[in-house]
């Protein structure tokens, strides 16, 4: 009878199931919690690893900058003579897109900050032309963004941190001596937006915060704190991404020129209806972007500083020529033109230091298609 009970050799000792399918479901929870838990604290090592790196390149930078700044005076040494009261009209320089860092070798054209500091003094010699001939007395500047190239690697970020400031600083030296020049005869207000490929930050922001995350304010800034107690040059604001300033009794609207559709005309009318729907009239809307010079009834599209590079004219078969454009703006109308400033033959650039020149050839990059050598797909 009691053969009756007995369990068979081999049989499964634990009355709740197969003991070798329990221990392996456990083990298995067991390695993905670890997994999960090993994930977790990757992800939290890669983001304080990647929030230490920017930090250590940002205060090397800020270092670097400030060991800069305390090289260069700003007026020192040079004598500002008063500016007459009144004028029949006031001029503005649309200013965008100069890419200071950019080096272009090409048949074609050439750039660098020697060619970009001849074609800025072109530029202040016909604005001061124009203002002779239009009795001028006030010029407005209106800095509409990417006076920078920006790779936003990391590791570049880390490695070109000396290069970056000194970039950044001749740019300031550059546009110091383009002031300074146009403050010869005239009243200079300068105001200011970011543009697109001069941020810091990898992504494009539309936020206040994210947008002026930008080495066009950078640059902004020191002139304006360098300009600070200068008599006749005024910096009266800057916007992340639209800025409205007034010149006898127009309003002008500035954009970098990132947020324009295909449809020029259209897009600008829309962003004016923007402003009309909040009771304000947008007479005139400048920007640039795009490298090429588009001036209309209601809007002007500004040219580059740099002119043709390696990937517009390789990569989108585009051609364009360095330019920028100035308005003449009286009561009777607002009278636009274009400043070819391609050729500089007989232009003395202006003085910098040259021994912080530091490039970031970034046009020539855009030519080169990444490609995946291996792959491993699961």
């Amino acid at each position: 009878m009691g053969c009756a009970h007995r369990r068979p050799s081999g049989d499964n000792p634990c009355p709740n199931g197969n003991p070798d399918r329990d221990l392996l479901q456990f083990n298995v929870r067991l390695a993905k919690s670890r997994q999960a838990l090993a994930d977790s604290n990757r992800i939290e090592r890669k983001a304080f690893r990647e929030h230490a790196r920017i930090e250590n390149a940002v205060a090397t930078y800020t270092r670097e900058l400030g060991a800069l700044l305390d090289q260069r005076g700003f007026t020192s040494g040079v004598p500002l003579s008063p500016i007459p009261d009144g004028g029949e009209s006031v001029l503005i320089v649309q200013l965008s897109d100069l890419h200071f860092n950019e080096r272009v070798e090409l048949p074609s054209n050439r750039y660098d900050f020697t060619v970009a500091a001849a074609r800025l003094a072109k530029l202040a010699g016909r604005v001061k032309q124009l203002a002779r001939c239009f009795g001028a007395r006030k010029v407005v500047v209106a800095c509409l963004g990417d006076f920078l190239n920006s790779d936003r690697r990391l590791d570049e970020l880390l490695s070109n941190a000396t290069n970056r400031s000194k970039a950044t600083l001749l740019a300031v030296d550059i546009l110091r001596a383009f002031l300074l020049d146009l403050r010869t005869d005239l009243a200079v207000e300068v105001y200011g937006i970011t543009g697109n490929e001069s941020r810091v930050s990898k992504e494009l922001g539309w936020s206040d915060a994210l947008a002026t995350d930008s080495y066009d304010l950078m640059i902004y800034e020191i002139l304006r704190r360098g300009f600070a107690n200068t008599s006749g040059i005024s910096f009266c604001g800057f916007r992340a991404n639209e800025l409205l300033f007034e010149v006898l009794g127009r309003t002008f609207l500035c954009l970098h020129g990132h947020q324009i559709g295909a449809n020029l005309q259209k897009s600008v009318q829309e962003i004016a209806g923007k402003y009309a729907s909040q009771g304000i009239t947008v007479d005139y809307t400048l920007f640039g972007h795009l490298h090429a010079t588009a001036i209309g009834d209601y809007h002007a599209r500004n040219a580059s500083l740099v002119g043709s590079n390696a990937y517009a004219e390789a990569g989108l078969n585009f051609c364009s020529k360095a330019a920028q454009n100035v308005h003449i703006v009286t009561a009777a109308g607002i009278d636009g033109m274009k400043v070819d400033l391609q050729d500089t033959t007989g232009i003395r650039p202006y003085p910098f230091a040259a021994e912080w020149e530091a490039y970031c050839p970034k046009s020539e990059r855009k030519l080169h298609t990444p490609s995946v050598v291996f792959q491993v797909v699961v």
